[in-house]
């Protein structure tokens, strides 16, 4: 990390985070979980959301992050059957991602930690008349991953 950055990586949001959520009109429980992925430039995410009532899935996604600087690029694939390259960026203690493509679907995150310790989500689509938000989350942690031992 550069001088003054520490603590400003995406690895601060490695961990389990929950909330009671909206789906779409039903009450939810929705999951995000952040760790370490297969190579140490790699961050994976892991979604869910679940009926609250039923515990029955209504949607879930797995997506994985090449931290490359401030620059990050990936993949997301989810239960709806996309499979979305993504883009994304790190800045302020803010994950700002873009799935998709010109010309498809196409979706926009931000994750931002705040100073309570939470993490707000909030996610837009683009439709034909611009950008249209259709979820806003607040986490809390529920349990953090331990940092490595050193070698």
């Amino acid at each position: 990390a550069e001088p003054g950055t520490e603590g400003q990586e995406p690895n601060q949001l490695i961990g389990d985070w929950r909330a009671d959520c909206d789906a779409w009109g039903v009450p939810a429980d929705c999951q995000i979980s952040w760790s370490e992925g297969m190579h140490d430039a790699h961050l994976t995410i892991s979604y869910s959301i679940a009926n609250r009532d039923t515990a029955d899935t209504i949607f879930r996604g797995n997506g994985v992050y090449r931290l490359r600087n401030d620059d990050l690029d990936g993949f997301w694939a989810d239960s709806g059957g996309a499979i979305h390259p993504l883009r994304a960026s790190w800045a302020d203690a803010a994950l700002k991602t873009h799935w998709g493509r010109a010309g498809g679907e196409q979706v926009r995150t931000v994750y931002q930690l705040t100073d309570n310790g939470r993490l707000n989500v909030v996610d837009w689509a683009l439709q034909d008349d611009g950008w249209v938000q259709f979820m806003s989350v607040s986490y809390e942690r529920s349990s953090t991953v331990p940092a490595s031992a050193p070698d």
